[in-house]
């Protein structure tokens, strides 16, 4: 494992990776949250425990789809559209213009390491709410 993350993870990757697993980490603790708040108190999955330990199998479930993916097997990977924003024109100088590397974002990955990122940043996600579950 250790050989393969050597192989496949490049210095370019930890910002898309660090975006990836921050939205997706944000995103999966609020969904949590707000089930925790609305669902009754009867409910089995009402405690956060319990949420979260749901979670942790559902980020191994994305990892393991991402490890297939990486394998060639061709798992069709959930894209959403998304509109560039438009930049003000006041704002038209940015800090990162003034830096020698060039700002790489997840699109401008190759699809290679796109599926490594994705699997990574699933790996972490799971790993931290598997963490969670056992520590709550």
């Amino acid at each position: 494992m250790l050989r393969w993350f050597r192989n496949h993870f490049h210095r370019e990757m930890l910002r898309p990776l660090i975006y990836k697993v921050f939205t997706r980490g944000v995103l999966a603790l609020f969904a949590a949250r707000l089930v925790h708040f609305f669902a009754p108190p009867s409910w089995p999955l009402a405690s956060f425990r319990n949420l979260a330990l749901m979670l942790g199998l559902l980020f191994l479930l994305f990892t393991l789809l991402a490890w297939l993916r990486m394998d060639g097997l061709r798992v069709p990977q959930l894209k959403l559209p998304r509109l560039r924003r438009k930049e003000p024109p006041f704002l038209t100088g940015d800090m990162a213009d003034h830096l020698d590397e060039e700002i790489v974002q997840f699109d401008d990955l190759e699809e290679e390491d796109q599926n490594a990122c994705v699997f990574l940043a699933d790996l972490i996600l799971s790993a931290g709410c598997l963490l969670l579950a056992a520590l709550l």
